[in-house]
């Protein structure tokens, strides 16, 4: 799932959450300036909490006897399109759908963004025509239009023909009382809801109810100082009905029917205060909900699950001591749907002893004693498991061990299987793992094989998604013929190998910071293979690539030349010689060339330095064609430096 559209259900939730809290247990309280706070504190952490990521804290909580409920919470990981091993839809549709939601989502925002500078347009040409009276600390403006008055800012405004001096007074009351107390940020901010939740109808509710509330605050300080209430109220209902400006605080607030039932409404007991302290909880549970949740989704790889690895080496005290637990999910590589009774022998010291099938969903389990080798290994050193005579799908083994079930990386795994004709036709094992300690790790008690196959159900999904980018890669660009192809989010080499994503990887070009389109065309002219010399990939434990590294020099050369030398060399003062010059300009320190990301890259400290070269013109640019300067440094004896030039030829 796409992190925009993970981020919005999880908003969409946290609001809907927020709504219900308000409508069900603080809306009928007189504790208005209460709900007002709780009301925007709320809504703005419903669009922080998903950021929050308290998994580790509540499963240190969780081991605490009094803190296990917080494990019963439901993890709002992700919502799956369709069960993941059994899925149906053909592997570019899941992608095309997601992305036409977030553009459907966008377009809705970009409407309403337009709607609310509409509003906004509409307010300044109003004020624009409006006559000021009072340039005090309160504005207050005269109005030609049959409008309700209202406050925006600072600023009142009214028509004083439509109203008596007596409720006049009432009307400018109940108006200052939003302008002192800027209500208007109240209002701005529930416009700013909307435009980003147009689709969920609690933000729409959280909005109505912010508007309302501020008019019930508003009314009770007018009441404070008025003795008759009906005539306030009468007051209310003659300007109801008249068209209002959304983005201001207009007398006349069509909910006129619940005004007026909380203006008649007794005062709640202050007994009722201790409600609010349930939105501590409340928030807890959002907390708790979104666990393990959009901050994994926007880090380093958030196409990639990140898995905590944890203390692997504490064997949980359940488990039995000396067994082997084998589990994972079989899917066809070209349909993404699970393979069943796919037979698996596990083998130990060629020897066999025993054969699983997978189930109907792909599954497979096996939990068996560790066995000691006869070779005095550890227990379990070399257990193995591998299929026979299938006759549809290739064959397909990997190795397991008792002594690496909890240490180092060993995982459940999650194999893409191509059948015998898709080999042909260019399909390959694809293989996923979920780490066995993000299983164990947590384990307390229950049931293991299912508890497995949960854990790999709630992960298929994001498996799913990669394993058909490269298939559709694959289909679309049989031959790449740049070094990197760009195909839909992700990033391609010409062997037709994923290397990263648009938001996980980054290239460098001669250690400088540089897009792929920039490698491809430093590489245009060369062979189809590239030497390895020139390039280095930072691999993530997950085999995706955080940064990609290209030079189009060679790293070093042989002596150059005598020839070169002559005119072409100018000698430094070692002792004098300025260590941040490097940082700046290229350089080869002991004949090997320095360079961000490629080779040893290192940075020779001051009592280091032998001998200090500039090289110029042909000679610069014998090592680096697009240099016209290069340092050559020495740190060691002379006889050690690789490929010295005679630099005694230059004097």
């Amino acid at each position: 799932m796409l992190p925009f559209i993970a981020y919005l259900i999880k908003l969409s939730l946290g609001l809907t959450t927020v709504s219900l809290f308000y409508h069900l247990v603080l809306r009928r309280l007189t504790f208005y300036d209460w709900n007002r706070w709780y009301l925007l504190i709320y809504s703005l952490l419903a669009f922080c909490i998903p950021f929050i990521d308290v998994s580790s804290s509540v499963s240190q909580l969780s081991t605490a006897h009094h803190f296990q409920f917080i494990e019963r919470i439901p993890s709002i990981h992700y919502v799956p399109e369709t069960p993941a091993v059994a899925t149906n839809v053909e592997p570019i549709r899941s992608f095309d759908t997601e992305e036409i939601i977030c553009y459907l989502v966008l377009f809705g925002i970009a409407i309403m963004i337009g709607r609310f500078l509409m509003h906004i347009n509409f307010y300044a040409r109003l004020r624009r025509n409006a006559q000021l009276v009072s340039d005090e600390e309160i504005k207050l403006y005269h109005l030609a239009k049959n409008v309700s008055p209202f406050s925006f800012g600072n600023s009142i405004f009214y028509n004083p023909d439509l109203h008596k001096p007596e409720e006049l007074k009432d009307i400018i009351l109940h108006e200052y009382v939003h302008v002192r107390q800027k209500h208007t940020l109240d209002v701005i901010w529930s416009e700013l809801l909307c435009i980003v939740n147009w689709f969920n109808p609690f933000a729409w509710l959280i909005r109505h109810a912010i508007r309302q509330n501020l008019e019930f605050i508003a009314d009770r300080k007018v009441l404070e100082n008025h003795a008759d209430i009906r005539q306030y109220q009468y007051l209310l209902l003659k300007v109801a009905g008249v068209p209002e400006y959304k983005i201001v605080n207009p007398f006349g607030f069509s909910s006129i029917k619940q005004r007026i039932i909380m203006m008649n409404k007794t005062k709640s007991p202050k007994f009722f205060l201790t409600l609010f302290l349930f939105t501590v909880p409340l928030l807890v549970f959002l907390l708790a909900a979104f666990r393990s949740d959009l901050a994994q989704l926007i880090s380093k790889d958030p196409h990639r699950t990140t898995y905590g690895y944890g203390n692997q080496s504490k064997r949980p005290t359940r488990l039995p001591k000396k067994a082997v637990f084998i589990a994972g999910i079989i899917l066809d590589a070209r349909t993404s749907k699970p393979v069943s009774g796919y037979p698996l022998t596990i083998s130990f010291e060629d020897k066999d002893l025993k054969t699983v099938l997978t189930d109907k969903n792909g599954y497979y389990y096996v939990e068996m004693p560790a066995i000691a080798a006869d070779t005095g290994a550890p227990y379990g050193q070399i257990v193995y498991f591998a299929s026979f005579g299938v006759k549809e799908f290739i064959e397909y083994a990997y190795p397991e061990s008792y002594s690496a079930d909890l240490q180092g990386w060993s995982g459940f795994g999650v194999t893409f299987l191509p059948t015998r004709s898709d080999r042909k036709n260019g399909f390959k094992i694809d293989f996923y793992g979920v780490p066995k300690s993000l299983f164990f790790n947590q384990y307390k008690s229950g049931d293991i094989k299912g508890g497995i196959s949960a854990l790999l159900n709630k992960e298929m999904g994001v498996f799913i998604t990669e394993h058909n980018l490269k298939i559709d890669f694959k289909k679309a660009y049989p031959w790449p013929k740049d070094v990197f192809t760009k195909f839909k989010n992700g990033y391609f080499d010409r062997n037709k190998e994923l290397i990263g994503y648009d938001d996980l990887t980054q290239f460098y070009l001669n250690g400088n910071k540089a897009t792929y389109q920039a490698i491809n065309k430093a590489f245009e002219n060369y062979p189809y293979v590239i030497d390895q010399a020139h390039s280095f990939k930072n691999r993530a434990r997950n085999g995706l690539c955080a940064e990609v590294f290209y030079v189009t020099f060679p790293m070093h050369k042989p002596a150059p030349p005598a020839a070169l030398l002559k005119g072409n060399v100018e000698e430094k003062n070692a002792s004098t010689f300025d260590l941040a010059t490097l940082k700046r300009e290229p350089y080869l320190l002991d004949g090997f060339r320095q360079v961000y990301g490629i080779g040893s890259n290192l940075m020779p400290l001051k009592n280091e330095l032998r001998k200090v070269v500039l090289f110029k013109g042909q000679l610069a640019r014998y090592y680096d064609p697009d240099r016209d300067r290069i340092w050559w440094i020495e740190t060691r004896p002379e006889t050690e430096v690789f490929e010295r030039p005679d630099l005694a030829l230059f004097k």
